[in-house]
């Protein structure tokens, strides 16, 4: 494991609670029109289900990019393709908050369903 990957108590509670938050994030999408928060909003909804994992392994971790790391080492149901996407919205969200960069519509046009697929599949290994 990573050095920036720490070990702690299991922690189902928390977990449970960043489920919920993602659910409720994943259910309001629908609502939004701008591409960039819709972007935006898929990677944290990824993110938190990531975390929730961790929670449920004994491990956390403060970078995002140990989020996916962690989830590419100890997840096996996720291809390359599935991490490299997550990794994208990992660095598209960075350049929407930092640089207020926006996303073309086409890349939620080309990935959305794949987007999609993964969260579900989160999901799934959560419940």
């Amino acid at each position: 494991m990573n050095e920036e990957i720490f070990t702690i108590t299991k922690n189902p509670i928390r977990a449970k609670s960043l489920v919920e938050m993602a659910k409720d994030r994943f259910n309001d999408i629908k609502k939004e029109t701008k591409i960039y928060k819709i972007t935006e909003e898929y990677y944290e909804i990824i993110k938190e289900l990531i975390t929730a994992l961790m929670y449920n392994d004994g491990f956390k971790t403060l970078s995002h990019k140990m989020l996916v790391y962690y989830l590419e080492e100890e997840y096996k149901e996720f291809d390359k393709s599935d991490i490299i996407l997550i990794d994208t919205l990992r660095k598209l969200r960075n350049n929407i908050g930092y640089y207020g960069e926006k996303v073309e519509e086409e890349f939620l046009i080309n990935n959305e369903k794949q987007i999609i697929s993964i969260i579900k599949k989160l999901f799934q290994i959560l419940e």
